[in-house]
């Protein structure tokens, strides 16, 4: 049994959502080449309030944060992205294995993710990098994409056994197909709604947690991200200074770039149309 694709029309969200994504993928790709100033660039008055000179003012250290957020667009952007794909592709093998064969192979997956998730999150993504030498940009990649998995494994191991009860696995049995060809051309397709719900998840929560890992002074110094301007932002007291332009871009980002992921989400699954009818929200 296959996931049917019966698309209606365009709906709003859909839309919305790949206008949203399509802004910051192309401000990430090209921003830095249109950006007003050069990254770092210094040589400008500090806590300047914005003007036509400096839409968003200039920092602490006369950087035009206007031209940081560009910058720091392309940082995140990919970090959201490469660290989602990564969660995904280890979440989907996993739990599809876990839930396709029986016995200790599915335990001994489970018996991972589940000691996994005793420790929370961010501290395991300190432990983890505090055995790093650096930490670059493709450090937190890593970091963040080989830690978010899990909650996905279980997702998708738990639809995985639900689907493999149903009548057209046991057809594949009979006509000789093997197991990886079963899972792979018969079960997955089934999973792509709940596997593109994780995707917005797992996508959205990879920029949070840079922002997270940039705020403890765990980020990239070399590079600009709108985790690590906020970071400098509140360790150079933007709040006493009244310096909302410094705080408040990066976070409307963020939200804006989480917002636009889970419209297109939702505008996606709105789309699929299995013969059960299922259908899922992101919240």
């Amino acid at each position: 049994m296959k996931t049917e694709f019966a698309p209606k029309r365009w709906n709003g969200k859909l839309v919305l959502g790949v206008a949203i994504i399509a802004v910051m993928a192309l401000v990430a790709f090209f921003g830095p080449y249109a950006a007003p100033y050069r990254m770092n660039d210094i040589s400008f008055e500090p806590w300047l309030p914005p003007s036509f000179k400096h839409i968003l003012g200039t920092d602490s250290y006369g950087q035009d944060v206007w031209s940081q957020l560009i910058y720091g667009t392309r940082t995140s952007f990919l970090v959201g992205l490469l660290a989602g794909l990564i969660s995904t592709v280890i979440g989907v093998v996993v739990g599809l294995t876990a839930g396709f064969y029986r016995g200790w192979v599915s335990d001994g997956l489970m018996f991972l993710v589940d000691l996994l998730l005793i420790i929370p999150m961010l501290a395991l993504m300190i432990i983890l990098a505090a055995f790093l030498p650096s930490m670059g940009v493709t450090n937190i990649i890593l970091v963040i994409g080989l830690l978010s998995w899990l909650y996905m494994a279980r997702s998708i191991r738990s639809q995985t056994l639900s689907e493999r009860q149903r009548g057209y696995v046991e057809a594949a049995k009979v006509i000789g197909m093997s197991n990886r060809a079963i899972m792979v051309r018969e079960i997955l397709p089934n999973l792509y709604p709940i596997i593109l719900a994780n995707l917005v998840s797992v996508t959205t929560h990879a920029v949070l947690a840079e922002a997270g890992l940039s705020f403890l002074g765990l980020g990239d110094p070399k590079s600009v991200s709108w985790g690590t301007i906020l970071a400098l932002a509140f360790s150079n007291n933007a709040i006493m200074y009244d310096a909302w332009w410094w705080i408040v871009p990066p976070g409307i980002a963020m939200a804006l770039f989480c917002f636009g992921f889970i419209l297109f989400g939702n505008g996606i699954l709105e789309a699929f149309r299995t013969k059960r009818g299922a259908s899922r929200q992101f919240t």
